[in-house]
């Protein structure tokens, strides 16, 4: 049997399916303005429908970084000891997390210690503490992590995707991820290689659509690639 746990943000989350005290964007009210009927229009469940796999946590918080040590961060162990439930340890864990890392221009490589002045870690430094954490904490597990997918606004073809936000370039955060999932011995679901990108209604949150999107980038990886020859159980 396949039980798949989510390490992920905002984008991830769904009221009622997130552990208890979790933020949530996608509560009654945000399902019904990006036309989200129910949790099927997630992209994990339709990754999950795909796979024929259980949920076992959607761990994902609104609001949340990979960086930071403590929690909310997705790399805090609290975070990361809630991937199983008292009954359940995931096989299949799936990370699509670091949008905000962006957003709060959280620098993306370690810079030489010689012209490092504080002890701020970079984004490279958060994911691979975030998937070590994982690897030693669920060593049978398959992890796979998704570089980020870029974005559209619904109705304004006039909004422009920031590939550059403050001095931090998206694509970085896409190479770190290709980088240190490799790094880990994780599989990598290179969502962002197909140049598509996703609906939303604020530049950053699915609609049904977009989740549909993501979903299809996904399922389109698990297809082109061997990664369903190294998932567990039965296809």
């Amino acid at each position: 049997m396949r039980l798949v746990s989510i390490i992920g943000d905002s984008i991830s989350t769904y009221e009622g399916y997130n552990p208890s005290g979790y933020a949530v964007f996608y509560d009654q009210e945000m399902c019904a303005r990006n036309g989200l009927k129910s949790v099927y229009d997630t992209w994990w469940a339709k990754v999950n429908q795909f796979l024929h796999a259980y949920l076992c946590v959607n761990n994902s918080f609104s609001g949340s970084k990979v960086s930071g040590k403590i929690y909310p961060s997705a790399e805090s162990i609290e975070r990361l000891s809630i991937l199983r439930t008292n009954q359940y340890i995931p096989n299949i864990i799936l990370v699509y997390a670091g949008f905000n890392d962006f957003g709060y221009m959280i620098k993306t490589y370690k810079t030489r210690k010689w012209f490092r002045k504080d002890k701020a870690e970079s984004f490279e430094e958060a994911y691979d503490h975030m998937l070590k954490t994982v690897r030693s904490m669920y060593p049978e597990a398959v992890i796979i992590c998704a570089t980020l997918m870029r974005t559209r606004m619904r109705n304004n073809d006039s909004w422009v995707f920031p590939e550059y936000y403050r001095g931090v370039v998206f694509e970085e955060y896409n190479d770190v991820i290709r980088k240190i999932s490799q790094k880990n011995h994780c599989l990598l679901a290179d969502l962002s290689k197909s140049g598509e990108r996703y609906e939303t209604l604020d530049g950053t949150h699915p609609t049904a659509n977009g989740h549909a999107t993501i979903a299809n980038a996904w399922i389109r990886c698990f297809c082109e690639s061997d990664l369903q020859n190294r998932l567990p159980g039965c296809k």
